[in-house]
């Protein structure tokens, strides 16, 4: 379809949102998710057959504008929260699609690689893991240890709620932040991680530990390594644009990247919160059968995917 085609058809969902914002139509006339659901796919089109940058430019200005009115602060806090997870953090990963799907590829595929190494070469394990980090490690997981018959007071869950809050933001934010550095120190960080988690699952599997080890992290996994995951598609993105600006000025690409990239950012720290309050009160809970955190661990992964697959569902109607 030519340019021209595709502006005659698609314009007047466009002019619908841009008489909108004009003050010339009231919000009851309107179904601003639908038009902003059909926008986002226009956008997608335009990219995907390389029409002119001043439609590209129209349509990510009128994307940015229904997402700043759709969740601007009218109401209470928590209902916008709300709203923007069911709607407005699965269509931001859409949006942000491709690097979100080769950023999950690189991170779980070194992941396997090192897992593969690891049990291939039981002690290759010290080349990529400190050996007190790893004493560490291994008393924590130790089915026999002591103070497995000893559950945790409620006030050490509240404490190890806040560190683990803490510990998770910063990595994703070393993850994001790296991005500006073209995208490698977001890349860095990103393979780092799914090397060490990778070899660290392969280690304990050699040692037999794997029972502790993946009960432990199999619940609170599936949102903080999809959080981890996402904050380094963010990064990428912003990265991708200072290298690969197209047919804009690099300042403008940029900064349409950080606008596409930040719902997804901050999608990520909700989703790090909800790990670390998960990882504190349930995964290190020693009441809870093993094959009760199995059963909800995987609840939670399949869960997530089919969370983020109605993004995809959003993003086509």
């Amino acid at each position: 379809m030519k340019q021209t085609q595709f502006i005659s058809i698609r314009q007047a969902h466009w002019q619908k949102l841009e008489a909108f914002f004009n003050g010339e139509a009231s919000a009851e006339k309107l179904d601003l998710p639908a038009l902003l659901r059909a926008v986002t796919h226009d956008l997608a089109v335009a990219k995907s057959r390389g029409y002119s940058p001043a439609i590209i430019d129209r349509l990510n200005t009128l994307i940015t504008s229904a997402q700043a009115h759709m969740y601007r602060p009218k109401q209470r806090i928590g209902y916008q929260l709300i709203r923007f997870l069911r709607l407005g953090f699965p269509l931001s990963v859409q949006n942000l699609k491709q690097a979100c799907v080769i950023n999950h590829i690189l991170f779980y595929g070194f992941a396997l690689l090192a897992a593969g190494l690891v049990a291939y070469q039981p002690q290759m394990i010290y080349s990529f893991v400190d050996n007190a980090q790893l004493r560490t490690m291994e008393h924590m997981y130790n089915p026999d240890a002591n103070w497995r018959q000893i559950e945790r007071a409620s006030s050490g869950d509240f404490q190890m709620f806040g560190f683990y809050i803490f510990n998770n933001i910063k990595i994703a934010f070393q993850t994001f932040a790296g991005g500006l550095l073209l995208g490698v120190g977001a890349l860095f960080y990103l393979l780092f991680n799914g090397f060490y988690f990778g070899a660290l699952s392969a280690h304990m599997v050699n040692i037999g530990y794997q029972s502790t080890f993946f009960s432990f992290v199999i619940t609170h996994g599936a949102f903080e390594l999809t959080a981890i995951v996402l904050s380094a598609a963010a990064g990428t993105h912003i990265g991708y644009s200072l290298l690969n600006p197209g047919r804009l000025s690099r300042h403008i690409a940029v900064k349409q990247a950080a606008l596409r990239a930040f719902p997804v950012l901050l999608g990520a720290f909700v989703f790090l919160v909800i790990a670390a309050f998960i990882e504190a009160f349930w995964s290190s809970s020693q009441a809870l059968p093993q094959g009760v955190k199995y059963a909800v661990g995987t609840l939670c992964w399949i869960g997530v995917a089919i969370y983020f697959c109605r993004g995809l569902k959003y993003a086509t109607r």
